[in-house]
């Protein structure tokens, strides 16, 4: 029989998941506002993928030219204003990333990626309350190939301001819209153990487990919940994959 363990209480909190992979140009957002009259749309758009190709590889000075370019070209395009938001991001630079957010969303309001990687941006900065603002806003388009992430991600959030109701009722969400999200079902387990609840938590963390495959922190969580709800069997099983 295993001994008795401490009990997992602590919500881990990874940073929101920022949607920049595959930045693709497809039905990007752009205006007309400020476009130069001599401006080839085509190359704004070649200067952008050119930008975020470099982002992708962590080469933020070609980026920021490639980008710099685009912008020259037309002052309003919202994907290379976003993805100068992201290079500045990373560089550290705080103020010049939030205000290339600013200016992509002000450029195109329905850009829901720039909005959730400007919700990251905010939580980065442990802007939390302003963080789930903008995640509530793009959790709205109902259109977004994305939308179980983004529901993950406002689950995320509100777990970091102690908002536990809207945090499950998003997180639950999430896995309604894609029921084959890992992500979700942990946090959902995370959030139930942190309350004592033992027998909620249990089937979302039989989900993660069967979706993500077991890793030593699941195991362990897995094996904690199992012992309080007198499952000795079961929690020797877990333990016994933990060792292995």
């Amino acid at each position: 029989m295993i001994g008795h363990r401490r009990r997992i209480t602590s919500i881990r909190m990874p940073m929101l998941s920022v949607l920049a992979g595959s930045l693709l140009l497809a039905g990007c957002a752009t205006s007309g506002q400020g476009v130069r009259t001599d401006a080839n749309p085509d190359a704004v758009d070649a200067y952008t993928q050119l930008g975020v190709a470099y982002l992708e590889r962590d080469n933020l000075p070609r980026a920021l030219n490639a980008l710099d370019r685009a912008l020259e070209l037309n002052p309003r395009h919202a994907e290379a204003l976003q993805a100068l938001a992201l290079v500045y991001q990373q560089q550290g630079e705080s103020e010049l990333a939030n205000r290339y957010f600013q200016q992509a969303l002000d450029a195109e309001p329905s850009f829901t990626r720039a909005r959730n990687n400007y919700a990251a941006f905010l939580y980065q900065q442990a802007e939390f309350s302003k963080a789930c603002e903008q995640l509530e806003m793009a959790s709205q388009d109902a259109q977004y190939a994305n939308r179980a992430q983004l529901f993950t991600n406002l689950g995320q959030c509100y777990l970091a301001i102690d908002e536990l109701d809207k945090a499950r009722e998003r997180l639950q969400r999430a896995q309604s819209i894609d029921p084959r999200n890992p992500r979700g079902y942990l946090m959902l387990a995370e959030l139930e153990v942190s309350q004592g609840n033992y027998d909620q938590a249990w089937a979302p963390l039989q989900n993660y487990l069967q979706l993500a495959g077991p890793d030593p922190a699941a195991l362990e969580m897995a094996i904690d919940v199992a012992l309080a709800r007198g499952d000795d069997a079961a929690a020797a099983d877990y333990q016994r994959l933990l060792n292995n």
